[in-house]
């Protein structure tokens, strides 16, 4: 009987062994497996959102520089305009209080023979 006892431990130690490598490591490859090649899904998925971001982001660059284009024009005129009315209003300081008169009032003196 003493004999019996350390060839059924290792029976059972070797049925062990024999599960582990037939059936249960294998089912682990295979889960480690199906999570690679999900993991491969989405990062492709997110590649291709990243390349539809980079041509956003480029699309978006190219209107800021058409919108800073369009304020650089926008100020060149603004300050143009300031200029024009600078001068009309250093004419007016110019003009006489008669010119001033005639200026404001559209008073025009027709002579009209009567």
């Amino acid at each position: 009987m003493k004999f019996w006892k350390p060839v059924v431990s290792i029976l059972w130690l070797v049925a062990l062994i024999l599960l582990l490598k037939f059936y249960i490591i294998p089912q682990e490859e295979t889960l480690r497996n199906d999570v690679i090649e999900k993991l491969e899904e989405a990062n492709n998925v997110l590649e291709v959102k990243n390349i539809n971001l980079d041509f956003e982001i480029e699309e978006l660059k190219q209107q800021a520089d058409s919108l800073s284009s369009v304020i650089t024009y926008n100020n060149e005129a603004i300050q143009h305009l300031k200029k024009q009315l600078n001068e009309k209003i250093n004419t007016i300081n110019t003009m006489p209080d008669m010119e001033l008169y005639r200026y404001f009032t559209r008073f025009k003196t027709i002579s009209k023979d009567h």
